[in-house]
């Protein structure tokens, strides 16, 4: 029994409220929907795509916009580089905001996104504070992930303002990155090292 197969029985055992959901049921639009009706219909917009048999480029492109219409990354980005955000120069904070989205809907797409023939589980709804949690699970095979989105209303919308994978927050881990390089480097080489890490990852995809 793998280690996901083993923890989706503990789920089971202490009676988790995970069923899964159809995704083919129509796209609501944003002022219908609620936060576990916005991820869900996310997720079944990426599963139509992946299933879609595009060129390999039509379909990262695609699972982008996908990956931008449910992630705040510009959130996400402020609160993971946490009190060093306000010293950065109006440029610096715009181009750090560009490059943290890129760094996101790449790192989402690689966890989340590319699996072939997913099937979703949806938990309960959890109410913290201004966010709510939607609970879900990503089944592929013989393995599952269990995935959090953190969400919280912007305007008509519901966004995702961090996204815990196995327990592990993107946010707070990038932010721990973040910390550990402002501590002997300017914001200026922070920058540098995230174009240039960017630009390995576009060379490695082609793009």
């Amino acid at each position: 029994m793998t280690r996901a197969t083993s923890r989706l029985a503990a789920l089971a055992a202490c009676g988790a409220a995970l069923l899964i959901l159809p995704l083919t049921q129509p796209i609501l639009a944003a002022t219908d929907a609620g936060p576990s009706d916005t991820v869900r219909n996310a997720l079944g917009k990426a599963t139509g795509i992946t299933a879609a048999g595009s060129s390999h480029d039509a379909e990262l492109d695609a699972l982008r916009g996908v990956a931008r219409q449910l992630v705040d990354t510009r959130s996400m980005g402020r609160r993971a580089l946490g009190a060093a955000f306000a010293t950065a120069t109006e440029a610096q904070q715009q181009e750090f905001l560009r490059l943290f989205d890129e760094f996101i809907v790449r790192s989402y797409l690689q966890k989340l996104l590319l699996f072939r023939n997913p099937k979703f589980r949806f938990g309960q709804e959890a109410k913290r504070g201004d966010v709510v949690i939607v609970s879900t699970e990503v089944v592929a095979g013989d393995d599952a992930y269990h995935v959090d989105y953190e969400m919280h209303r912007q305007g008509e919308q519901w966004l995702a303002s961090d996204i815990i994978v196995e327990g592990v927050s993107m946010s707070s881990n990038y932010s721990s990155q973040f910390a550990s390089l402002l501590r002997d480097r300017s914001f200026d080489e922070l920058l540098d090292l995230m174009r240039r890490k960017v630009d390995t990852a576009r060379t490695k995809d082609g793009q």
